[in-house]
Formats: C-alpha cells, sequence, structure tokens
C-alpha cells in the first residue's frame, strides 16, 4: 500500500539481478522499504526511471532486498548484535571495490570519499531545531562526511547552500539534480482536468510538526472545506485536537490511506487550492502535483519552495498565522479557484519534468 504523497510506483519495476557485483549502477539504501515510499525510496524510484529511459542497466537494494542477500558470517553477526549501521558501511565498501560500480546512496556512514560513490542528500534535518531527527550521532555525521564525500547530489540550490554554510562543503563537489514528476505520473494528473470540485484547500503531506497543519487549520477561512493527506509520523493527534476546536466552523477531511498515483490526483484535482504551509523542507513535490492538476498554489516562503515560484501563485511569510489567514481568505472570498493559465503549462515543459532532468543525471554519472 502506498501512504499520502509517497505515491510512487512500486519499486518492483526496478530491474534487479541476483548478483550485486555485475551491475554497474547501484542504489543503496538499506533503510528505505518498498512496501511503504518514504522519501529516499521515491527519490530512487525518480532517478531509475530516467535510468530506464536511457537503456542503462542498474539494481536497488532497499531494506527487503538487503535482507536477502547472503551475508558473510560477520556481516551477520554485525546485524545480529545491533552494529547495522557498521554492516551496511562494509556492505557499500564491497559494492564500490568493484571499480565499474557507480553506487548511489543516502546513507551518510559510508565509503563516501571512493571516487565511484555519490551521496545524495535531501534536506538537512540535521541542523534544524524543529525537524532534527537522530540526535548528536546524526548531527556528527552529517558534519563529517559530506566534507568527504567525492560527489553529492542535492536536490535543490538552498540544500547546497545548506551544506556550504553547515558542513564547509566544496561547492564543486555538490551537484543540483532536482525531484520532478515523471512522464507516467504526469500523465495521469492532466487526466484529472475534468475531476469535481469538492474541497476548498488540499493540502498533501506527512503529518509531523515542521509540516504546520495545526497552523493550516487555526488559519482556515470559517465554512472552508480541507483534504489532508498523509502519513501520520506523530502529529495527528495534535491536528485533531485543533480540528475539534474548529469543528463547528470548518470541514476537515484526513486521508491516511492512498493506493494509488491516480487515487491521489484525483482527490488533489477535488480541491481548488493545494497549500503548503511547512517551515522545512528540502524540496517540495506537491507544488508541483498541485499545479499539474491546475490547482491555486499557496506555500510559505522557505527557500526551497521559492526556487519553485513558478508553480506558485502566492507566498506567506514562514510561521506568519496572520498572512497565512490573509492569503487563505483572499482565495477563499473571492472564489480564485482559476489557476494562472501558464500553471500546467510550467509543469509540462518545465525543469522538472522526467525528460528535463534526465541530462543533468547522465553528465553526473560521467564525471
Amino acid at each position: 500500500m502506498l501512504i499520502g504523497n509517497a505515491t510512487y510506483c512500486e519499486i518492483r519495476v526496478i530491474r534487479c539481478v541476483d548478483n550485486y557485483e555485475s551491475m554497474k549502477i547501484i542504489f543503496f539504501n538499506p533503510y528505505a522499504d518498498n512496501s511503504d515510499m518514504k522519501g529516499a525510496a521515491r527519490r530512487i524510484m525518480f532517478l531509475s526511471m530516467i535510468l530506464t529511459r536511457e537503456n542503462i542497466a542498474f539494481q536497488a537494494i532497499l531494506k527487503p532486498d538487503y535482507e536477502k542477500i547472503n551475508h558473510s558470517i560477520f556481516d551477520r553477526f554485525l546485524l545480529a548484535i545491533g552494529l547495522r549501521r557498521l554492516a551496511y558501511f562494509l556492505f557499500a565498501l564491497k559494492c564500490c571495490r568493484d571499480k565499474e560500480n557507480i553506487i548511489i546512496s543516502e546513507v551518510i556512514f559510508a565509503p563516501v570519499w571512493l571516487p565511484n560513490f555519490i551521496l545524495t542528500i535531501h534536506d538537512l534535518k540535521a541542523f534544524d531545531m524543529i525537524a532534527a531527527r537522530g540526535g548528536q550521532l546524526r548531527n556528527w555525521a552529517y558534519s563529517l562526511f559530506p566534507r568527504l564525500a567525492s560527489r553529492i547530489i542535492v536536490v535543490t540550490e538552498s540544500v547546497k547552500s545548506d551544506l556550504m554554510k553547515f558542513c564547509n562543503v566544496d561547492p564543486n563537489r555538490v551537484f543540483v539534480v532536482p525531484n520532478g514528476i515523471d512522464d507516467r505520473r504526469l500523465k495521469i494528473a492532466l487526466s484529472t482536468k475534468n475531476i469535481s470540485k469538492v474541497y476548498d484547500f488540499v493540502y498533501v503531506s506527512s503529518f509531523v510538526k515542521h509540516k504546520r497543519h495545526s497552523l493550516l487549520i487555526k488559519a482556515a477561512p470559517i465554512g472552508a472545506k480541507i483534504l489532508l493527506i498523509g502519513r501520520d509520523m506523530g502529529s495527528l493527534e495534535e491536528i485533531n485536537k485543533e480540528i475539534m476546536l474548529r469543528r463547528n466552523e470548518i470541514t476537515v477531511h484526513v486521508l491516511l490511506d492512498v493506493d494509488t498515483d491516480e487515487d491521489l490526483f484525483n482527490k488533489i484535482a477535488s480541491a481548488k487550492c493545494g497549500i503548503f504551509p511547512s517551515s522545512f523542507e528540502g524540496f517540495g513535490i506537491p507544488l508541483l502535483e498541485y499545479a499539474a492538476c491546475g490547482l491555486y498554489v499557496i506555500a510559505s516562503n522557505i527557500p526551497p519552495f521559492v526556487e519553485l515560484k513558478h508553480y506558485v501563485n502566492e507566498f506567506f511569510q514562514v510561521d506568519n498565522i496572520t498572512e497565512l489567514k490573509a492569503v487563505m481568505a483572499n482565495f477563499f472570498d473571492h472564489e480564485m479557484n482559476v489557476p494562472r493559465s501558464d500553471s500546467t503549462n510550467l509543469v509540462v515543459n518545465g525543469a522538472h519534468t522526467e525528460a528535463a532532468i534526465t541530462n543533468e543525471f547522465l553528465i553526473l554519472l560521467n564525471k
């Protein structure tokens, strides 16, 4: 089952072989589970589609793939006593021994200094007080390993700037290969043009504190109908309390399970406005998804979103409830349910399609 906005097609479409050493390009992330397409697996899926488009062979080793491998006695011992990070490090090192292999991974504790290892970083939550995860160990790892990496892929210029600021990384080793909407999903989004409008606002994002769902509920104009789509990552109880406080003023539907991309885009297209009030992101795929469905788009003015300004109709100052109230009320009161005429065209012809990103990715692989 696919959850929330992590609704790319299942990882089973990725071509794999039993002998990983025979492959040239290996996506390695033993933390990512293909049954719950979180950000890491979703990123692998998008990049793998680029390779498929170019008929380039590759392999994805995610959590279930790693568990099926016949590991050495020493590796099994490390896993048994809980030293999985060291086991993952040694496995990545083995993959890198074949100089023909290119290892692409988000695993930060890895032999990132080797020339055939490409580290991918979606965001720097380790340095964000609101969205931090992993504690001091993660902070230490992000302070050290990016500086050692031979090549790093990031999704936005703002993440590149953060790497330079917090990790003192040489900018010449950091390459921006943005996220995007692959051709299959874009086609689905474009097919929703005639979906009936049921909601005033839709928000597609996991339920976690820095996504600012509670702020959205507090700011919503009286009479608004809102659809929230996402996985619960610890904040849904608090959000439900805010919803209950305003149950006589607004209507809020919470959707935890979205089985297919068709279902996701149909739900998005059933709203007039897509909104994204998050205080911290590495990219912002829902902004592209909203625009692809022809919605009016409102977003907080955090740096990654500002980079996607061509897909956003209106920004508000992050965490400023007064501004958020004003932009939501302005949209709601004046029925601005018709987006800019170039909204969908910008997605189709913009820099975040499968075709547009392909060249950047292939150039990086050949460096």
